[in-house]
């Protein structure tokens, strides 16, 4: 099939394949076989990449989300709006090869309506032959790879139902058509998926100098030891070391067809980076920029949503997801690392850093985008405390998760020996803990370790002491009656036990 399955991530976006860039995404789309709409599938969000069209379904993401790749697509054409009709880019397939033709392709459509025990006469393929154009007139010489079995495939008395069928439609009913056509048609024409899995580029053999395996960024080995500079002097050197190795680079690839296929990644950088050098800092070079970011897995930029009325909505909703992977990436450890609650402007500076100075995210977009979380399901929330502080932490984390974990420590506390000497006895009464060693031993920051400890003193499971030697929090042991003690599971255990033996007339 021409559609197929695909992975989401956490934020249920999908999970790109190495190489992949993000180029544009829409929402409010739906898909279309043929003049057919596809169930299912008329309600979602469609990615376009480097490599692949992506349709991730809004209701039922994990089980609907289809895509198809771009080295598939025989060809594309895009259709405006019409009375009540959406504008559609339609996808067509390229047809299969002959032998393997399924029963509903072209190539077999003569044997599917024919008698099933005709066989047809093999057809001779045409070696020398021309055509003439009914609107030009000009006589055209035949391609040597002309099929005479699919050539009416596509003509007005040709099976041009078949080929319709295959095809896929995207609508856009909340607009940006004509913006992911232009961007489908330069990544159709880069085709950018070629260079999956090419080798590296070979040393090259011109006396001992050799390339790096970054390509154009590499610096040859004879200036590699030479003396060491600094200031103009060292950049003069790296520029002077970047022309030769892009001189090797070029010379190699170009020398025979087996190396220039090799090479063929480090030529596209080249290029890339000669358009930057052409086109200045606007232009290409900020897309070139946002290409850098999307390769980093930071891929939300205004760039890349689509027009309409819900070009900011998307913009944040996409923003969200990208914040949402961001703090679950495994490799990052974004929250394991802040002891799995951050502050929510501690993660705006470290996520803005983390983009490199492309396309950074305004303070209130940022804020507006953690807000979205709960709405899309995602597994990370934003948190407010009562003094107005806000953090993000994971979906998982609640307030009664904190306070147990805190009271545990407390606990191992009346059974291991304080680090200094206590007038009292420590195994009866253990030790009270400040807001420091709070931080310390969760992996907060300060604030986050203050504002914790306060939420534990409100709901009652602490006490606080304000001393000589500041402010230290102890297990409340002290119960007035105002306070609601926190719910213990096995004291609820035993209570539900006893009220079914009362009412089995046992007690």
């Amino acid at each position: 099939m021409f559609l197929k399955t695909i992975d989401l991530t956490t934020a249920l976006r999908p999970s790109y394949l190495p190489d992949e860039v993000l180029l544009f995404v829409q929402d409010n789309v739906g898909l279309y076989e043929g003049k057919y709409k596809l169930p299912n599938h008329q309600n979602g969000q469609v990615y376009l990449t480097s490599h692949r069209v992506c349709y991730v379904d809004k209701n039922e993401p994990r089980k609907y989300s289809v895509a198809l790749e771009l080295k598939d697509v025989e060809r594309y054409e895009s259709y405006a709006r019409f009375l009540k009709s959406s504008p559609k880019v339609t996808l067509v397939p390229k047809p299969p090869k002959r032998g393997n033709a399924p029963l509903n392709s072209p190539g077999s459509l003569g044997r599917r309506v024919g008698s099933p025990r005709t066989q047809q006469p093999e057809q001779v393929p045409v070696t020398a032959a021309t055509w003439v154009c009914v609107i030009c007139s000009f006589s055209n010489p035949v391609p040597s790879n002309f099929d005479p079995t699919t050539a009416t495939a596509n003509s007005p008395t040709g099976p041009s139902k078949t080929d319709t069928l295959n095809s896929i439609k995207i609508s856009f009913r909340g607009g940006g058509d004509k913006i992911f056509y232009e961007r489908l048609k330069g990544s159709m024409t880069q085709r950018k998926w070629l260079l999956h899995g090419a080798p590296a580029i070979p040393k090259g053999g011109r006396g001992d100098e050799e390339l790096s395996p970054s390509g154009s960024a590499g610096i040859a080995s004879d200036a590699r030891n030479t003396t060491k500079a600094a200031g103009i002097a060292a950049l003069e050197q790296r520029g002077l070391a970047m022309r030769r190795n892009n001189e090797l680079v070029i010379g190699d690839a170009f020398e025979d067809l087996e190396s220039l296929m090799a090479s063929a990644k480090e030529i596209v950088a080249l290029a890339e980076q000669f358009a930057r050098q052409v086109n200045g800092i606007g232009g290409s070079a900020a897309l070139e920029a946002s290409a850098l970011v999307n390769q980093l897995g930071l891929v939300t930029t205004k760039d890349i949503v689509g027009g309409g009325s819900s070009s900011e909505s998307l913009y944040l909703s996409e923003l969200a997801r990208n914040l949402a992977e961001f703090l679950t990436d495994d490799s990052r450890g974004v929250l394991k690392k802040a002891g799995g609650v951050v502050s929510l402007v501690d993660l705006w500076a470290t996520f803005n850093r983390a983009r490199g100075g492309v396309e950074l995210v305004s303070p209130k977009d940022f804020e507006k985008a953690a807000r979205l979380w709960e709405t899309l399901k995602l597994p990370v929330r934003l948190r407010t405390f009562k003094s107005g502080v806000m953090v993000v932490q994971g979906h998982d984390r609640t307030d009664e998760s904190i306070v147990a974990a805190i009271l545990t420590w407390l606990q191992d506390l009346h059974e291991f020996p304080p680090e200094k000497e206590v007038p009292w006895d420590w195994h009866q009464f253990g030790v009270g803990i400040t807001a420091q060693e709070a931080a310390q031993r969760f992996g907060w920051s300060l604030g986050v370790a203050e504002e914790e400890l306060e939420m534990a003193e409100e709901k009652g499971a602490l006490c606080r002491e304000e001393g000589a030697e500041g402010l230290k929090y102890w297990k409340n042991h002290i119960n007035t009656g105002d306070i609601i003690p926190l719910p213990n599971p096995e004291a609820q255990d035993t209570e539900q036990i006893m009220r079914v033996l009362r009412e089995q007339g046992f007690l």
